[in-house]
């Protein structure tokens, strides 16, 4: 069995063309007006207050979007849920330690509307919260390959 990966951050599964085309249309102007800013600065050799928070202002949304950049092609920082043939991983929280368990103990899988909770033999609960998915049909798609994964590895299911 392969590796199942599903992303828990907001706007995971949903389309955001236009979303996108804003984002880099405001940095495309953050830029212009970043070199325009510097090339007053530094051409007239005047540097108000003023100017120079103006200047450090318009750095935010291209340090926005290079952000969002980076965190799209590195996913495992954000908060994901991955089942595995040999485990489960998952991070609850941006930036946060993973948690990590074998399927091997694990007693009970419990599948509630928006909350998945795997309870231990040794009677530790690990609840993945599920709120962030918005499309339900991958959020309906996410329980049957958790229910599947549990029936696979004979686990007791609720």
């Amino acid at each position: 069995m392969e590796e199942i990966s599903i992303r828990l951050f907001e706007g995971a599964y949903a389309l955001k063309p236009k979303a996108d085309r804003r984002m880099m249309m405001l940095a495309g102007i953050a830029m212009l007006l970043q070199l325009s800013l510097l090339l007053y600065l530094v051409t007239f050799k005047v540097f108000a207050t003023e100017l120079v928070v103006v200047f450090l202002l318009s750095l935010l949304g291209p340090v926005y979007f290079f952000f969002t950049l980076w965190l799209d092609h590195r996913p495992q920082y954000r908060r994901h849920l991955t089942l595995s043939p040999t485990g489960v991983r998952y991070r609850t929280r941006f930036m946060q330690p993973e948690h990590e368990f074998d399927w091997e103990e694990v007693d009970t899988v419990k599948l509630e509307l928006f909350k998945i909770i795997f309870v231990l033999k040794n009677e530790e609960v690990y609840e993945v919260s599920l709120e962030h998915i918005q499309n339900d049909v991958v959020l309906q798609q996410v329980k049957e390959q958790v229910q599947q994964m549990a029936q696979l590895k004979n686990l007791e299911l609720h």
